[in-house]
């Protein structure tokens, strides 16, 4: 137990942790799931870690949902004896501040970040633990998994269409190119082993604790956090390697599941702002003419929503083109800025005397 001292200068959350009668899986790991107003799926995914072989021996439910409907589904699906220690953490609003909050109050040294819509496979946790533990000389800061429902299938017209008049480079997937833009994960062909890469999904890797020591995900990337993990990604590729493990799988089903979601106009705007700010800290080739297919680019995807408005009348695509425009605007007239603070501690379990189960987590 963490003496109150060494929480000084932290903000304490309200949270609480049940511990395990028969603790199993893997004991150097911590999974961490932020949370936004889906109680239903997040009851799903601890009902079914609970029969999981290798689940972490730590799972983190950060939630910022408004009420108590996720705490009360959290609840409801450890009334079952759990194999691993659950943690709650009620914590402000943001992803990328969830997931920092996850990382202050989780402790082993193998951090996974999961979504709350998603389901591991057969197997998904050991083999992503294991191309750390099979790094002995420890070069390896992150591993990406792969998304079963999201590979080997057609891209959409849009994206044909951008790379068919040379918008955007012919490059493979989880490879950031000098345009700003990573092919679609649809391209990625199953394989087996790892590959180098430059990108891994937030919501399906697991990343060395050592590299939090350096890097914590931006707060830049405010709300739903559109490319926070592009960001991250490229960030920890400038002192690691990250690599993609083809045998690593999970099902994601925010493909049709569209709760805790932004609106068309906040996700457009959203879109080309944190694009810029990427851009334009990790373009590899600046030259004249990748600045022009940038920009080109994003004029594209305005006129492409205008003509699926034409072809499909919906506000979705009027507002979501609103908000390309207006971020466009914005960032043509103040490019988007942000200097990161310095990786540390900010947040623990607040300690409530009287009631063991708000305890505060040793760091």
């Amino acid at each position: 137990m963490t003496s109150p001292s060494a929480n000084a200068g932290l903000i304490p959350l309200r949270g609480w942790r049940i511990h395990p009668q028969s603790p199993a899986g893997l004991m150097d790991c911590s999974l961490i799931v932020a949370t936004y107003q889906r109680p239903g799926e997040i009851e799903d995914l601890i009902v079914h870690l609970s029969t999981t072989p290798d689940v972490p021996a730590e799972v983190l439910i950060v939630d910022s949902s408004p009420g108590n409907d996720t705490e009360d589904a959290v609840r409801r699906s450890s009334a079952s004896p759990l194999p691993f220690e659950l943690i709650y953490v009620r914590s402000p609003k943001g992803l990328t501040r969830q997931r920092n909050v996850g990382i202050d109050i989780s402790k082993n040294p193998f951090v996974f970040f999961f979504d709350d819509d998603a389901k591991p496979l057969e197997g998904y946790f050991e083999r992503l633990r294991n191309v750390f533990v099979h790094d002995p000389k420890e070069t390896i800061g992150a591993v990406g998994a792969c998304i079963v429902n999201e590979i080997n299938k057609p891209i959409n017209r849009r994206w044909q269409l951008r790379r068919a008049i040379g918008l955007i480079p012919r490059t493979e997937p989880y490879i950031y190119n000098h345009v700003g833009t990573s092919a679609p994960t649809g391209l990625l062909k199953p394989f087996s082993g790892i590959r180098d890469v430059d990108i891994f999904a937030g919501g399906a890797c697991a990343i060395r604790r050592r590299v939090f020591q350096d890097d914590r995900f931006s707060e830049f990337f405010e709300g739903y956090s559109y490319g926070e993990d592009l960001e991250m990604s490229l960030r920890i590729r400038r002192n690691w390697r990250i690599v993609c493990c083809g045998d690593a799988h999970m099902w994601h089903y925010g493909l049709v599941r569209t709760g805790g979601r932004p609106s068309a106009f906040i996700k457009g705007r959203m879109e080309i702002k944190n694009r810029y700010l990427i851009w334009q800290r990790y373009s590899r080739d600046t030259t004249v003419l990748n600045k022009i297919r940038f920009h080109l680019d994003l004029l594209f995807l305005f006129v492409m929503d205008l003509a699926w408005m034409v072809v499909q009348p919906r506000g979705s695509h009027l507002a979501h083109a609103c908000g390309l425009l207006t971020s466009a605007v914005s960032c043509a007239i103040s490019p988007p800025a942000w200097t990161e603070p310095e990786a540390a501690p900010c947040y623990c379990l607040e300690r409530t005397s009287g009631n063991p189960e708000y305890a505060s987590v040793a760091q």
